[in-house]
């Protein structure tokens, strides 16, 4: 558990349908570390829809998570339903050119989320034992706001992949397994996900991009070399254990883990092959290729991914 008042928060950041659920789990598997998903929506999909816990228990039954509960509030926990209201409304889109006036690690969050979020943070900490948690609620806006929050402080892991590959995913109908009744996950239209792809991405580079707690990485980097980018990336953060994450054949060695949302291979623990999902190259409509590719254009050549139409890259 962290040796002092200050809970150190490694942040996975990006948009969604990028790979973060793995990534945020297998570093979590480093020393000292505690992989605990996208806390952002632990008001909502945690407390309100009491959905599955990484450890297979409804969240109101995971000991973990009441026992943080009982630690950053005793018998006063904050209603969810505003809690969530009031980060929903910080962090949405439209706040988002609010957060890039100034540096990131300047900004102040607003004083009722603080008073919420730093005790939270803190008894994750306490609870795990571990001096590193892992967040991989992608949003940077949400990461602003935990930047502006005393007590914490945060590295930011900016997770990116080509975004024809996060557009056909989020076209896909994928099963949602964590609400313990048959769902699906959320779609998104092309236009939309690729509107989103370069916002967020764009945003959290421009506020962060100058800190030294900042680094950037693309998942096909990761999916292609996971031993060499997970063992960067504790180097990062100044933590060992990198060489017990991914064994001789690749696959990541994932502990059992209490993430309270994300994608549902959260749900999955044990040897965990990295599989590079280039589907979208000859199965996607070659106008919604199109379309992805001319709204995120800005932004494919700074991060190496090809801009014309065809074969995906597939690593660095």
């Amino acid at each position: 558990m962290p040796s002092d008042s200050q809970v150190r928060v490694l942040y996975v950041g990006g948009t969604g349908r990028s790979g973060s659920t793995v990534v945020a789990n297998a570093l979590g598997a480093l020393d000292d570390a505690v992989s605990v998903g996208e806390v952002r929506y632990l008001w909502e999909r945690g407390i309100t829809e009491n959905r599955l816990c990484g450890c297979g228990q409804r969240f109101a039954n995971c000991p973990f998570w009441q026992q943080v509960l009982d630690t950053a509030y005793g018998t006063d926990v904050p209603n969810a339903h505003e809690v969530h209201r009031r980060l929903t409304e910080v962090t949405q889109l439209r706040t988002l050119p609010g957060f890039l006036r100034s540096p990131a690690e300047a900004s102040q969050a607003p004083a009722d989320l603080a008073d919420v979020l730093r005790p939270l943070y803190a008894a994750i900490a306490t609870v795990s034992g571990a001096s590193l948690v892992v967040d991989s609620s992608k949003l940077p806006t949400y990461a602003g706001v935990l930047a502006g929050v005393d007590g914490l402080t945060l590295d930011v892991v900016h997770l990116v992949r080509d975004p024809r590959a996060a557009a056909f995913s989020w076209k896909r109908t994928k099963e949602q397994p964590d609400r313990g009744r048959p769902g699906l996950m959320e779609q998104r239209g092309v236009v939309k996900s690729s509107v989103l792809w370069t916002a967020w991405n764009a945003g959290l580079e421009r506020a962060w991009r100058r800190s030294p707690h900042y680094t950037r990485v693309r998942y096909e980097t990761f999916a292609a070399h996971p031993a060499e980018t997970i063992a960067l990336l504790a180097d990062f953060v100044g933590h060992t254990g990198a060489d017990r994450v991914v064994d001789d054949e690749g696959r990541l060695h994932l502990p059992p883990n209490h993430t309270v949302a994300g994608n549902p291979a959260r749900m999955s623990a044990g040897p965990t092959p990295v599989r590079l999902d280039n589907e979208w190259a000859t199965a996607m409509n070659r106008r919604e290729v199109r379309v992805v590719s001319g709204l995120t254009a800005p932004l494919l050549g700074r991060y190496g991914y090809p801009r014309a139409v065809g074969a995906p890259d597939q690593e660095d």
